[in-house]
């Protein structure tokens, strides 16, 4: 996905398992534009988790960035 508002990449690419099979031991790829960052599905939550909260704490302290968010929505409809 390449976001339009400031050209940000980003891909994840994760093994093809049956549903419910992604163990620790399989490896999911996180690109953000020329960086690229190899996880454990664990690894790839706990990092989700940490952004999620970072995300929420600075929408707390500035509300405004809030259409950032919805932006974000709208590209996936």
């Amino acid at each position: 996905m390449v976001w339009p508002e400031t050209g940000l990449q980003v891909t994840v690419r994760a093994p093809r398992r049956p549903k419910d099979t992604l163990g620790e031991d399989d490896e999911l790829a996180l690109q953000v534009d020329f960086v690229t960052l190899s996880l454990s599905p664990l690894e790839f939550i706990q990092l989700a988790s940490s952004l999620r909260l970072s995300v929420d704490g600075l929408l707390e302290q500035h509300p405004g960035l809030q259409r950032a968010v919805i932006a974000a929505f709208d590209l996936r409809a």
